[in-house]
């Protein structure tokens, strides 16, 4: 691990330290539920993070012959339509049978993509998407289990001051999902573009580096403009994939799948 990827801990952990002080008056500074770049972030964003999920399933099917991939990249597909479609409408029966449909629809689609590409293409970058695949779920599954046990209540959920919760202790299981952020979290998984290369020695210009460096910086802020988190709960969500994507950079380099 190189020096300066050390240095996001460093702001992580700054964060966290300003977040036990100072959480509850940034989130009440920022926050603006009817604020249209947060809107955006929210509800729109999070569908291509989840979207290349689905299209590493495709490409599993391509590649293995295994129509179970197909099923799989459904059941993605489902979630994603539905932590879509709940801003809007209340889900009942209806509405996930429609989803599921959506869902159905949304997954021919990518693998009738997927097809349409030589196999050589698919191989060549099939790689990449099980990184970004391995580095997403396991960032999701971390934050999923913590958020679960420390039960901290959102900003927007409170009914007055007293609710607040610090981030370093666990609030009991009241049904809250505060700390971390999964938008955070998963969104974060952006970071995984910067191994998509065409070759192991290209370089990463600085563009790719300044554009996704603004991305994960916009969706903490909008998290807190949004009243969906506090600042602590971003740095958390962030902490957890950047560990989890250098993890898994390490072990596809040391088999040379990078």
């Amino acid at each position: 691990m190189k020096k300066k990827e050390w240095i996001p801990y460093i702001l992580v952990l700054i964060a966290l330290i300003i977040g036990a002080f100072y959480d509850y008056q940034i989130t009440d500074f920022f926050y603006d539920k009817e604020n249209l770049i947060g809107i955006l972030f929210e509800r729109f964003l999070l569908l291509p993070v989840q979207l290349m999920i689905v299209i590493t399933m495709c490409m599993c099917k391509r590649i293995y012959h295994n129509r179970i991939y197909l099923l799989l990249g459904w059941v993605v597909s489902l979630y994603m339509i539905q932590d879509f479609t709940h801003y809007y409408v209340h889900i009942d029966m209806m509405v996930w049978c429609m989803c599921m449909l959506v869902a159905v629809l949304i997954t021919a689609l990518v693998n009738y993509v997927v097809m349409k590409f030589s196999e050589y293409t698919i191989k060549q970058h099939f790689r990449f998407f099980m990184f970004y695949t391995c580095v997403l779920l396991s960032a999701i599954l971390v934050t999923f289990i913590i958020k679960n046990i420390w039960g901290r209540i959102r900003y927007r959920d409170m009914q007055d001051a007293a609710q607040f919760c610090v981030w370093y202790k666990p609030c009991g299981l009241y049904g809250n999902h505060s700390f971390p952020s999964g938008h955070t979290t998963a969104f974060t998984s952006i970071l995984c573009f910067l191994q998509w290369k065409t070759h192991p020695l290209q370089k990463v210009s600085p563009f790719r580096y300044i554009v996704i460096t603004a991305c994960i910086i916009f969706m903490p802020v909008t998290r807190m403009i949004m009243g969906a988190h506090f600042l602590s709960d971003t740095a958390a969500g962030f902490m957890i994939t950047y560990s989890c994507y250098l993890i898994y950079r390490y072990q596809f380099h040391m088999r040379r799948s990078l």
